[in-house]
Parts: C-alpha cells; sequence; structure tokens
C-alpha cells in the first residue's frame, strides 16, 4: 500500500501511535506534516522520517488551540499546496478518580481529544475537496465503548470521537472524503512503558483482560491507519476498526 506524494497531516507524532504512524507513512512515500506540543520528540521522528526519504514538515502546534491549527495549516499549504490524508492522533489523558477530575483537566481533555479532532478536520476538509476527495483517520480507543476506573474524562472524550467519526463520514461522504477510525486496546508506547516502571501492577491488570496476553505494539496500529489511508479502504466509511487482541470479546 503506497502513498507516494500524498501529503499527510499526523497529530501528536513525537512518540507512541504517531511516531510509528509518521515513519511507516514515510516509508510509504507521504509527505508528512507533523504536529505536536513536543519539541524535541517531533525534532527526533523528523529525523527518523527524513532518513526514510520522506519531505518532512515539523511544526510544534497545540492542536486545541484554534489559531495556532489555523497557523499550521497555513504553512502546510504554503509548503504543500494542499492535504490529502489527516491522522487525528493527539491525546491528552487525565488519570485521576472520577471525584477527583478537575475543570481544568476536564477541559482540557475536551479540548484536544475532541475540539481539536472536530475543528482540525473541519478547517483541512476543504483542501480535501479541491483534490476531490480524501481521508480522515480519527485514533480513538476500545475507551470509548467500555468504562475505566481513573479514566472518566478519556473515555468521555473517545466515545465521542466514536460517534463523530460515523457523523463526519456520513455528511462528506458525497465528496469522495472517507472517515474511519481506529479503536486501539492497550498499548505498549512509551507512556506506558513509563507508567508501568511506576507501578508495576499495571501490566497484569491491563493484560490480564486481553485473550491474546499481551500488549499492541504501536506499529501494529500504524498499520492500521496505513490501510484506512489507502484505497484498499475504498468502500469503508464510518467504520471504527478495533485493534484490541480480543479485549472487547467479553
Amino acid at each position: 500500500m503506497g502513498l507516494d506524494g500524498k501529503v499527510v497531516i499526523i497529530t501528536g507524532p513525537a512518540a507512541g501511535i504517531g511516531a510509528a504512524t509518521a515513519k511507516l507513512f514515510a516509508s510509504r512515500g507521504a509527505k508528512l506534516c507533523l504536529l505536536d506540543i513536543d519539541e524535541a520528540g517531533l525534532k527526533r521522528v523528523e529525523a527518523d522520517c527524513g532518513e526514510l526519504g520522506a519531505d518532512v514538515l515539523a511544526l510544534k502546534c497545540d492542536v486545541s488551540l484554534l489559531p495556532e491549527m489555523d497557523d499550521a495549516i497555513s504553512e502546510i499549504i504554503r509548503r504543500f499546496d494542499g492535504i490529502d490524508i489527516l491522522v487525528n492522533n493527539a491525546i491528552f489523558r487525565a488519570i485521576k478518580p472520577f471525584l477527583e477530575i478537575e475543570e481544568d483537566e476536564f477541559d482540557k481533555s475536551l479540548f484536544t481529544n475532541i475540539k481539536g479532532y472536530f475543528f482540525l478536520a473541519q478547517k483541512v476538509v476543504p483542501y480535501m475537496i479541491k483534490r476531490h476527495g480524501g481521508r480522515v483517520i480519527n485514533v480513538a480507543s476500545t475507551f470509548g465503548f467500555v468504562g475505566s476506573s481513573n479514566l472518566s474524562a478519556y473515555c468521555t472524550c473517545k466515545g465521542a470521537v466514536v460517534n463523530m467519526t460515523r457523523a463526519m463520514a456520513f455528511e462528506l461522504a458525497g465528496e469522495n472524503i472517507h472517515v474511519n477510525a481506529v479503536a486501539p486496546g492497550p498499548i505498549m508506547t512509551e507512556g506506558m512503558s513509563d507508567l508501568i516502571k511506576r507501578v508495576p501492577s499495571v501490566h497484569e491488570s491491563r493484560v490480564q483482560d486481553v485473550p491474546m496476553g499481551r500488549f499492541g505494539t504501536p506499529e501494529e496500529i500504524a498499520e492500521v491507519c496505513l490501510f484506512l489511508a489507502s484505497e484498499q479502504c475504498s468502500y469503508m466509511n464510518g467504520s471504527v476498526l478495533v485493534a484490541d487482541g480480543g479485549f472487547l470479546t467479553h
């Protein structure tokens, strides 16, 4: 599945699923626009993608803030003169009991995980229409379907992403724009690895409900994103592909 010459925006690419997706897309010929608030991680991934031969534009951007989003899109259009694919992957996760979540944490969750996805797509889609089609890929979560302790705000946001994907797909289908999502289960990202080092019991608690008995890798989710970005999913729209090792089967 090639992406030769396709202009791709990926949010949250400094680590984890976003970084793996950026590098996979780079290896398939995409032109990359990488948006993140983590400048150090952004530079590392920019260099990795450059070594793979990709044309890369890396921009510090907080996608919870619309003015920063506007500035980034202006830079992208100046550089590449169009947009073909958007991967909404940026994340803010408040890990606290429901009764302890504060308003600023809830707002940051909504602004990054919902508002950022919604408005970035809204601003990008007109450029896709000019190219007679495009792909929007929203990174949801299995926690968009089930609840979890200490993740009430995150579950709220990811549930919204699932139905946002369906609503956008329904409305944009006539423009040949496919909007789909991937819902990862437990993934061994850098953040998860750090959490397990601090709280070793997290490893067993997250894996015990996965029939395959292991965490997934960011690279495995990147492959799903590649499929959703490709012509191989030409009759898929409004779908949420679950990649969770069987977590949701019980």
